[in-house]
């Protein structure tokens, strides 16, 4: 793992936390002119039961010990996807670490494949990042995806309260976890980048991402059964956030989604929090983008996805 001089490589390490936020946030103000909150960003990348700080993570160092890039790869099977995070600091552009991350990354890929098996290896950049555009479609990487970083003030007054005949809902406990867990995944399976995780990942990973409070998340059950859930995170500063909203799909239609979008706004300022948002694909399948926007959300900021299909040597 070598970078162009006179940077050093190395894997991160959890005392850079400090620095990753201050080069997320430069970044971000180079992009689009205000900063988003970056340490829970990286925390929750960190909490990821598939991620090895060790093996799956670089940074580029300057010789003063600043951090001028940062990378990681996360798979959970690789051969179903690999999914990338690339950032380089406003100050060190231009000089060759962009595609120096993008190498590594592929390579550390790669080596994870056994050869001749293929999979394709994804990664999103703010769409108003015109160099990494550049650099990923010269290195062979096409658009596949774009999503939305939604956001609306709380508290959410002029909504009405649905009330689905037939629905009871409640707030969520630790002992619901395999049920929530169950109905996400009935939920998502049909989207885009969709990869069954067994509940133990799961819930090894979600306790480990901040914010979370199983109290705040919204369930809706139609005859004793669970039909659909919201779970939503709490965040230091003030903009909480809904995380995964999912209805199963015989289920659907019944305006399940929008009364528990209602309450999970309803749960997030009732402890405190003066904004809420959440990220959506633009192609949802289940038309979820129309369900924000009639709840007031409004596009905060665009991602586009791009990916490259890589094989095993």
């Amino acid at each position: 793992m070598t970078f162009p001089l006179p940077y050093r490589a190395r894997s991160a390490r959890r005392g850079d936390l400090d620095a990753l936020v201050e080069l997320f946030q430069a970044r971000d103000l180079a992009d689009v002119g205000f900063v988003d909150q970056a340490r829970d960003e990286i925390l929750e990348d960190w909490a990821s039961p598939f991620l090895d700080l060790e093996r799956d993570s670089l940074v580029a160092e300057t010789p003063e010990g600043a951090l001028a890039a940062y990378g990681i790869v996360l798979a959970f099977d690789p051969t179903v996807q690999f999914v990338a995070v690339g950032r380089v600091h406003p100050a060190h552009v231009a000089r060759g670490l962009g595609s120096a991350i993008l190498a590594e990354q592929e390579r550390r890929a790669v080596d994870r494949l056994e050869a001749g098996i293929s999979s394709p290896f994804r990664t999103s950049i703010p769409s108003t990042d015109e160099p990494a555009i550049r650099l990923l479609t010269v290195c062979g990487y096409r658009h596949v995806r774009s999503s939305w970083l939604m956001q609306r003030p709380l508290p959410a007054d002029d909504l009405d309260r649905r009330n689905p005949e037939g629905v009871h809902f409640r707030s969520g406990t630790t002992a619901d976890e395999p049920l929530v867990h169950s109905v996400l995944e009935g939920a998502f399976r049909q989207h885009f980048g969709y990869e069954p995780v067994p509940f133990d990942d799961w819930r090894r990973g979600i306790h480990g991402a901040p914010g979370y409070d199983p109290a705040l998340s919204v369930l809706a059950f139609v005859d004793q059964e669970l039909a659909g859930v919201s779970v939503n995170f709490a965040a230091d500063d003030g903009a909480g956030w809904v995380g995964d909203l999912g209805v199963l799909p015989r289920f659907r239609r019944r305006s399940i989604a929008a009364a528990l979008l209602d309450r999970s706004f309803a749960a997030l300022a009732a402890s405190g929090h003066h904004e809420v948002r959440l990220g959506v694909d633009t192609e949802n399948e289940s038309g979820a983008t129309h369900l924000y926007e009639a709840a007031g959300m409004r596009v905060r900021r665009t991602f586009d996805t791009y990916e490259k299909a890589l094989s095993g040597a």
